[in-house]
């Protein structure tokens, strides 16, 4: 599609070179050559169709040439500004990815790490006064938040959040963290 867009605007100056440009310079040139003086109106038009005669022809291949080389030009700026501007939002994408992944981060780290607490401290509690096959199962229970709390903290002060690319497409980041969070869970 780039390429459609620099051929476009080099055909669209080789254009206007050859059908506005050029007569127009003539006709400048008619007006202020000083040999010449005033002319009428009917040789201001004659002026202007004379840049399509044959003789012209060299003359009219050098101003399409050059406002070709002017609208490739302008493509070419065209096509940077587009780059620029798809740049742009993708960097605002990325910030806006990773302030709402921080937030909901933030979120759910508070709740779950508020009762992941409170678990324990029951847990706690309760194995003074259990009985011994009960304790098994409360020590289960307090390992589980033990974990939770574990992978939350990591997730809270992992760098993956800053480091997130949205055009990654093999998902490195992510698989990084789950080998993170298993290696947390087995140790």
């Amino acid at each position: 599609m780039a390429g459609h867009r620099k051929t476009l605007f080099t055909l669209v100056g080789i254009a206007a070179g050859v059908l506005f440009v050029h007569p127009y310079v003539m006709l400048v040139h008619q007006f202020t050559d000083a040999g010449h003086g005033v002319t009428s109106a009917g040789k201001d038009v004659a002026i202007l169709f004379s840049a399509f005669t044959p003789a012209m022809l060299p003359m009219t291949i050098a101003f399409g040439f050059f406002a070709g080389a002017c609208g490739f030009l302008l493509g070419l700026l065209f096509e940077r500004n587009q780059r620029i501007i798809r740049y742009r939002y993708t960097v605002q994408l990325h910030r806006d990815l990773t302030a709402a992944l921080n937030q909901l981060l933030d979120v759910l780290s508070h709740y779950i790490l508020n009762s992941s607490m409170v678990i324990s401290g029951h847990v706690r509690r309760l194995q003074k006064s259990a009985r011994e096959d009960d304790r098994k199962t409360l020590v289960d229970i307090a390992e589980l938040a033990r974990r939770n709390e574990a992978i939350l903290k990591l997730m809270q002060d992992a760098e993956f959040l800053r480091n997130i690319d949205p055009s990654d497409t093999t998902y490195q980041k992510i698989i990084d963290l789950n080998r993170r969070i298993e290696e947390r869970l087995t140790g």
